[in-house]
Formats: structure tokens, C-alpha cells, sequence
């Protein structure tokens, strides 16, 4: 079975691509979206779409309208979603039962007026969403989904495979939109919505690591022990964006020993990192602040934890943007 810590990367270009078009809402969401995650959900991830924009960065970086593009607009706004006005945040979970990740998107819904866009969608375009009644409300199904969200080579290697795939999404409810690989774990969340069916999370330690995520954080991180590793207890934190990006991460291993082998492989993988970035701006002159990013990622092991740091400067990543901008109109892509 497929776990969130193997297709992390996966899942994350997947949410993205779906949803990071549409953007902006006036609050975070709450966190009311535990009762959708799978019982036996290994790990959570969530992203603050509306912070993310909000912040200076993005916006000086001119990102904000690049993901809000009149595209993504368009395809959003036919479903009956404001891409500028009703998304505000991006949870990503798995299980062990299913291979793909559940992701919902959090914001300010109308269900009515998404079940009829989403109805007369499937009436026009039959190829591409079809519509399956439950006894709990509607399950729509978007076929053909490698189509529909063009998969870049950099998620296709880290295992993002939508060729012949379909996914299944439902308005839970005015705050809740689940999209999931199947349609039994689609009904579960309609069951769930309708309070014909609770959840509850098989892993203690994931609940006691949801209830202490940082929402300012924004993209936040609660992962418990990956299977078979002892030595790890859990993964937390995140990063932070304003008008720099602070990253802030937590690797609790069993104990002071377990901790100092921790380090040790993060530090032999950061310099295997560090050699490869090198080397590609070596090549790539424009793409030297990529190295200067790498370079400044900090680590450390204290008692039991590996903490994981990086304070990286706004006006490094405006240039590695920028630089990334020009070689895609050169069409020379990274090497």
C-alpha cells in the first residue's frame, strides 16, 4: 500500500495543480476537516492558500497572478467556484487501504450552487465528469485526469502517475471539498457529512500531533513514525512565508542516541544536495541562488530532536524565480 510519506512530493503537485489557482478568502479555515482524513491516515499537510498569497513575497515575485491565471479562472468559475475569492486552505492526508492521496479543499462553498455547476459541467463535457448518486448526495468523477492537469517531469519522477486515472470528489459541506482516488472513500466522506458515520483516527500520536499544528505556519507539517523506522518518532513544523520564508522543522527520534544518527543522515544527504545544486549552477549561472538556498539550510541534534532550520532572504528567491521565469522562455528548461 501506498503511504502519504512516499508520494508527499506526489500529492503536493497534485493539490497544487487542482487547486492553487484559485485563491484568496477573507480568514483561514478552521480546522473542521479531521472528520474527512482516513482512519488510518499516516501523516497531514496543510497549506494556507490565503496566507501564502497575502504575503509579499508572492506578490512581489508576481506569483499571485501567475497561479490566478485567467485559465484556471475560467475552469473554476464554470464549476461555481470564485478562484479569487472562495479557496482558503489545502489539507493533504493518505492511509495505508488506498494508493492516492485525499485532499480537501477548505473554504467558503455554496453546495448547491457547486452541484448544479458541477451537473450542468457533466452534461456539456460527459467525457471528462460524470455524476454517481449515493443516499447521502452526489459523487462526481473526473476521468481522464492526466488531460486535465499536465503532469511536469519533476512530479512525474516523484511517482505522479495520472494516466488512466480518475478521481472522486464531494462537496462535504459548505466549508469542505473532498477529492480522493475512489469512490467508496468519496462516500465515506458524504456518510461522514450527513453524521451517518464518524471517524476516528487509528494513530493516537497523529491526534495528539493535529491538535498541536501551528495554523500560522504556512505550510504545516504533522507526520507520526514512518513505518519500520524505530528511530523516528515524528516529523513537525513547517515553513513560514512574509516577506522571506522561515523554515522551521522537528525530527523526534526515539532518544539522544537515535538523534545523533539522524543528524548524521541528514547531513550526509544535504552534502550529496549540495554537490548536485552546485554542480547544476555551475551550468546554469542564473540558477546560483539555489545553491545559496541549499547552502544555508541549518541542522542540529539536542537531547532527543533534530531540529531542522533556514531563514531564506526574499531577494534570493525573487532572483531564483526570475531566473527559472527566463529560462523557461528560452525554453531551455533546468538541466
Amino acid at each position: 500500500m501506498l503511504s502519504l510519506r512516499k508520494h508527499v512530493l506526489a500529492a503536493l503537485a497534485l493539490s497544487l495543480a487542482l487547486a492553487l489557482p484559485a485563491l484568496a478568502a477573507d480568514a483561514p479555515a478552521a480546522a473542521g476537516y479531521q472528520k474527512y482524513l482516513p482512519d488510518d491516515a499516516d501523516g497531514v499537510i496543510t497549506i494556507n492558500v490565503r496566507q501564502l498569497l497575502d504575503s509579499e513575497l508572492i506578490k512581489k515575485a508576481g506569483l499571485d497572478k501567475m497561479l490566478a491565471g485567467d485559465d484556471a479562472q475560467k475552469s473554476l468559475k464554470e464549476l461555481g467556484l470564485d478562484p479569487l475569492k472562495d479557496i482558503e486552505r489545502i489539507v493533504i492526508s493518505g492511509g495505508k487501504e488506498d494508493d492516492s492521496p485525499l485532499i480537501i479543499i477548505q473554504g467558503k462553498l455554496d453546495p448547491a450552487k457547486l452541484s448544479a455547476a458541477a451537473d450542468a459541467h457533466a452534461k456539456e463535457k460527459a467525457e471528462n465528469l460524470k455524476v454517481h448518486k449515493s443516499d447521502n448526495g452526489k459523487i462526481y468523477e473526473l476521468t481522464k485526469i492526466d488531460e486535465l492537469v499536465p503532469v511536469p517531469p519533476q512530479a512525474a519522477g516523484a511517482g505522479l502517475n495520472l494516466k488512466d486515472k480518475s478521481m472522486f470528489a464531494v462537496v462535504a459541506d459548505k466549508g469542505n471539498i473532498v477529492l480522493c482516488g475512489s469512490k467508496a472513500t468519496a462516500e465515506q466522506a458524504l456518510a461522514r457529512s450527513a453524521d451517518k458515520k464518524t471517524g476516528k483516527l487509528k494513530s493516537k500520536e497523529l491526534a495528539g500531533l493535529l491538535a498541536k499544528m501551528n495554523a500560522k505556519q504556512t505550510v504545516a507539517i504533522a507526520m507520526p513514525s514512518p513505518a519500520g523506522e524505530e528511530k523516528i518518532k515524528s516529523i513537525t513544523g513547517g515553513l513560514t512565508v512574509t516577506t522571506d520564508v522561515k523554515i522551521d522543522l522537528t525530527v523526534t527520534a526515539s532518544d539522544a542516541d537515535a538523534a545523533k544518527e539522524v543528524n548524521e543522515k541528514i547531513k550526509e544527504n544535504l552534502g550529496m544536495a549540495q554537490i548536485i545544486v552546485a554542480a547544476i549552477a555551475s551550468q546554469q549561472k542564473e540558477l546560483a541562488p539555489a545553491a545559496e538556498i541549499v547552502n544555508g539550510i541549518k541542522h542540529d541534534a539536542k537531547d532527543n530532536t533534530v531540529g531542522i532550520k533556514s531563514d531564506i532572504k526574499g531577494e534570493t528567491l525573487e532572483k531564483l524565480v526570475e531566473a527559472v521565469k527566463e529560462l523557461i522562455k528560452k525554453g531551455g528548461g533546468i538541466n
